[in-house]
This record gives structure tokens, sequence and C-alpha cells, in this order.
């Protein structure tokens, strides 16, 4: 069995981008929270609704002292802009891929700081108690 889906994974696995995509939404559907940082931005995907990591991240940004200048949400998404301490730029995003399904984008600085947005992740997971 374990030879039959490596099979049929192997292809996917060519395609470099492809193979995150496919490899995270199937961690996200099992109840799994998958991340990768690229291109200077942290991408989170919860097996959880907007609503609730939405509601997370915002308490989270709080936790960390974060100033929030710019907040906007709709039904499928949200965004949000603000400013550490020091005054570096942060920016988060959330869109809803399924039902229970979410993607958190996080970029900190122009030019992205993976440790600090591990921070922010790792902020959020303990708002959602993982």
């Amino acid at each position: 069995m374990k030879k039959l889906a490596l099979i049929l994974l192997l292809p996917l696995l060519c395609c470099y981008g492809c193979a995150y995509l496919v490899a995270a939404g199937a961690g996200a559907a099992a109840g799994v929270v998958t991340y990768k940082y690229i291109s200077g931005e942290l991408r989170v995907q919860y097996p959880y609704p907007l609503e609730k990591v939405w509601y997370a991240t915002e308490e989270a940004v709080k936790d960390m002292g974060i100033s929030v200048t710019e907040r906007a949400r709709d039904t499928f998404s949200g965004s949000l802009k603000g400013k550490t301490a020091t005054g570096t730029p942060v920016s988060i995003k959330a869109k809803q891929l399924e039902e229970r399904v979410t993607l958190i984008k996080i970029r900190i600085g122009t030019f992205g700081d993976e440790a600090a947005s591990m921070r922010i992740k790792d902020a959020i997971d303990r708002r959602l108690g993982i």
C-alpha cells in the first residue's frame, strides 16, 4: 500500500510548488498544521475554520505587542497590517481554503524574517491550543 501511494505521489514531487500544496492540503485535511517558509513569507495551513484562526491571530498579535494599523475582514479572508515595537512592518493574510482549512501568510519586514514569523505562528498556535 505504501509503495502504491509513493508511486502515485512521485510525479507530484517533481513539481516543487505543486508538491507542497498537495502535501499541505492533505495534512490540513488530516487535522495537522503544515507550514513552509517561501520567499520571505511563512505560509501556515490550519485545520480550523477561518473564524477560529482569525480570532487566534488577532489575540496573538495583541499578545506580542504588535500595533495594528490596518485590518480588513470578510467571509472568506482577512488581512492585518501592523508594526512591531521596533517599527518593523508586519503583514498577515488569512484565507479560507475549505470549510475547516485556513491558510495564513505572515511576512515581517520587506524581505521577510523567518524567526520572527515563526514566533507569530507559535503565538497563534498557543491561542488555538496547539
